[in-house]
């Protein structure tokens, strides 16, 4: 009951291994985000350890947004190894591989792209908000929604955003992240889930929209 997790947008590239009963233990690797194509192949056989890629449950995939070039290289690893030996692929957010499963309450998750750029996602009062660009974008769109002088818990890497929201009366708490190998993350959302895509063509990367950023409103959180 194993399941393999790669992703490539949170940064380097990264494979995990995680099964559903916690009887084998995980594993992890990680290449640089320059290596990911020459050495993501390499890290896969590595954290499979002998298993056979039909021996798996599933294989889960990051699907952004993040680092744009580690996120088509890995959508492209993990679509052809799925194909190939006939098992279901998930495909999980970044929000959700850095956002604690169960997180309740008004809070924000942040995932940087390239330089100067990130995006959030923003849950609680009822609603929900993404956007994605320039730090200061981010600012004026989430203080149009959170309230002047509260505290936001925030999820992965808020530190470009914080000092915007800093000026506009928005205290960043930053909270520690909860696992350190983004693939092991993305690996137990997907066993949490107990569900998987049948169709690896049904995975749809988010690149986000920078730099501009877009703001919508989803309806109420479920």
């Amino acid at each position: 009951m194993l399941w393999l997790g790669l992703d490539g947008a949170l940064g380097a590239f990264s494979a995990a291994v995680a099964s559903a009963d916690g009887s084998v233990s995980a594993r992890t690797a990680t290449a640089d985000g320059r290596d990911a194509l020459e050495r993501g192949l390499m890290l896969i056989d590595e954290v499979l350890d002998g298993r056979p890629l039909a021996a798996l449950q599933g294989i889960a995939v990051g699907t952004g947004p993040g680092g744009f070039t580690g996120l088509r290289i890995a959508l492209s690893y993990a679509k052809s190894l799925a194909f190939g030996a006939g098992v279901p692929l998930v495909g999980v957010s970044s929000y959700d591989a850095l956002e604690p499963a169960g997180t309740s309450g008004a809070h924000a998750t942040f995932v940087h792209g390239r330089a100067g750029i990130a995006c959030v996602r923003l849950r609680g009062a009822g609603d929900e908000l993404t956007a994605c660009g320039a730090y200061e974008a981010l600012a004026d769109a989430l203080a149009e929604r959170f309230p002047r002088g509260g505290e936001l818990i925030s999820y992965g890497r808020p530190e470009g955003a914080a000092p915007a929201l800093g000026e506009r009366g928005i205290i960043v708490r930053a909270m520690p992240i909860e696992e350190a190998v983004p693939a092991l993350a993305i690996a137990r959302r997907a066993i949490a889930r107990g569900a998987a895509t049948a169709s690896a063509h049904a995975i749809v990367a988010d690149y986000g929209e920078a730099p501009h950023y877009a703001a919508r409103n989803v309806g109420p959180q479920v």
